[in-house]
């Protein structure tokens, strides 16, 4: 029987390579990064050694070790995060807010022109989240909408400056963005050969995008009306789900709403939460 053939590799990739790259994340982030995703991180990092010209991953955890290791960490985090997202991604739950959480905002806005809601997109990605979010609020709310304010966070640097320009591939908004806020909401720009829409600015003025590390301090005051955190917790270990999800409790007013992906659950903070169905928990008052 013939040998399976070694692969070849550009950089030199060991194991100790692995483990410290993998605990520098853990301890600076929270991700958890197991054997299983050790062929991701090599995939993610080699452009970088090419751009620094660092000719194998030892010299580079030892870059990461040096006076210039907190600016390449940076750098480091932006490549190994995943940031897999779309417009309305897990519909039901842009229908619950356009459905029960808005209306009675509306109302109150009605009665007290001074009435505002707040909305903390937590791990927003690269911005299609807010702004579907901002998209059903202005729906709803109409005029009123200026009343309510998304705060938009993420741990990649990149992905916030793709949000901010609220510049997406046409042919993606078309598929996954519904016809009445591709006409209201979008406009059509021209960018060398590929077909970009544009998020209008009556939708960007209602959200602000912030760099934020969710295991780090949170420099918010007030609290929330509605926390969404879709698909983060899947890269933190059991115990930081469960403080991560204790703290978002802290900012949600009395009745707030949180919103969790479609494979996260909050079984062990039944105490906080009440399961509303479908990834949706409201808090307990």
């Amino acid at each position: 029987m013939p040998k399976m053939a070694t692969k070849v590799r550009e950089f030199e990739w060991r194991d100790e390579d692995f483990h410290f790259l993998a605990a520098l994340l853990h301890e600076k982030t929270g991700i958890v990064l197991n054997e299983k995703k050790k062929e991701m991180m090599y995939g993610r990092l080699v452009r970088r050694l090419r751009v620094l010209n660092i000719t194998s991953f030892s010299d580079y955890c030892e870059h990461l070790k040096g006076s210039s290791g907190n600016v390449e960490l940076g750098f480091t985090l932006n490549a190994i995060t995943t940031n897999t997202t779309n417009f309305f991604r897990e519909g039901h739950h842009f229908d619950y807010l356009r459905d029960k959480i808005l209306p009675p905002v509306r109302e109150k806005i009605n009665e007290n022109p001074q009435h505002h809601f707040r909305i903390w997109s937590a791990g927003c990605s690269s911005g299609q989240e807010p702004y579907s979010i901002a998209m059903v609020m202005h729906k709803v709310l109409g005029k009123n909408a200026q009343n309510s304010k998304i705060l938009a966070t993420d741990l990649d640097s990149n992905v916030l400056d793709k949000g901010k320009s609220g510049k997406y591939d046409a042919k993606l908004c078309k598929e996954t963005i519904p016809r009445v806020f591709l006409a209201t909401h979008t406009k059509k720009i021209r960018n060398g050969k590929n077909n970009e829409l544009e998020i209008s600015e009556d939708i960007k003025k209602l959200i602000s995008f912030r760099k934020l590390n969710l295991l780090h301090d949170w420099p918010m005051t007030g609290s929330f009306d509605a926390i969404f955190c879709r698909n983060v917790m899947i890269y933190f270990d059991k115990a930081t789900q469960d403080h991560l999800v204790r703290r978002y409790a802290e900012y949600l007013k009395p009745g707030g709403i949180l919103y969790v992906g479609h494979s996260e659950s909050l079984l062990n903070v039944s105490d906080i939460f009440k399961c509303l169905g479908k990834t949706i928990y409201r808090k307990i008052l």
